[in-house]
């Protein structure tokens, strides 16, 4: 999972161009929906789960859910735990507890819904509060669906010291849990964004967010290997 593409629930974008992207993964967003209503947007990312599992190839699709102590999450999992979703996205993640109770519920709605057990992956945005931060050295042996820890773009409470100490962290935290790290890319484009991604890499990162169907070809060639 090199590279995952950010779609959210904006009717200006073609998922099919998504879709086609040569994104390891798409990353469907409802909480950040644009002009619709909870609801919609819900539904949104559930028919567009139903049509993509009807392709013979396709990147691996995965949702954002808000954090566990979120009433939403909830409702978003009921909704989108569905055949063909790979993995989720849990926001606000601030520790082993919140994995594990994320994977005991994953394992009640993929029986539900009639799906191998372990078949949905958990990516945990690990560093988006101080307490997450603080909790990074708890992730080894928490689930066997722990795919990656992630950073994206939340600020944290003393600025760029204090992101750059926690994304030291992250990269170590998941580099002892044997889990993937992924980071959000840089504003940057063509040859200042792979040499951005080079940089990335050579911080123990395997991957990168985007929201630039653009970037994914750079950020594929950088992580090739990885």
């Amino acid at each position: 999972m090199r590279s995952v593409l950010l779609f959210s629930a904006d009717r200006r974008r073609s998922f099919v161009d998504a879709l086609s992207s040569g994104a390891s993964a798409i990353l469907l967003r409802p909480g950040d929906a644009a002009g619709m209503t909870r609801a919609e947007a819900l539904a949104w990312a559930r028919g567009l789960i139903e049509a993509a599992r009807k392709r013979a190839e396709r990147p691996r699709l995965l949702v954002e859910i808000a954090p566990l102590r979120d009433p939403a999450a909830e409702e978003e999992l009921a909704a989108l735990v569905i055949p063909g979703l790979d993995g989720v996205m849990l926001g606000g993640c601030e520790g082993r507890a919140d994995v594990q109770q994320l994977s005991v519920r994953l394992s009640a709605l993929e029986a539900a819904a009639d799906m191998p057990a372990g078949a949905v992956k958990i990516i945990a945005l690990a560093a988006q509060t101080p307490a997450g931060v603080f909790a990074l050295t708890g992730y080894a042996g928490a689930s066997s669906r722990l795919a990656a820890l992630a950073m994206d773009e939340t600020p944290l409470p003393g600025g760029a010291a204090a992101r750059a100490t926690a994304r030291t962290l992250l990269a170590l935290a998941a580099a002892a849990s044997g889990a993937r790290a992924l980071d959000a890319a840089p504003p940057a484009r063509g040859s200042a964004l792979e040499e951005a991604c080079r940089a990335i890499r050579r911080d123990g990162f395997c991957g990168l967010m985007t929201a630039s169907a653009g970037d994914i070809p750079v950020i594929n060639r950088a992580f090739v290997a990885a």
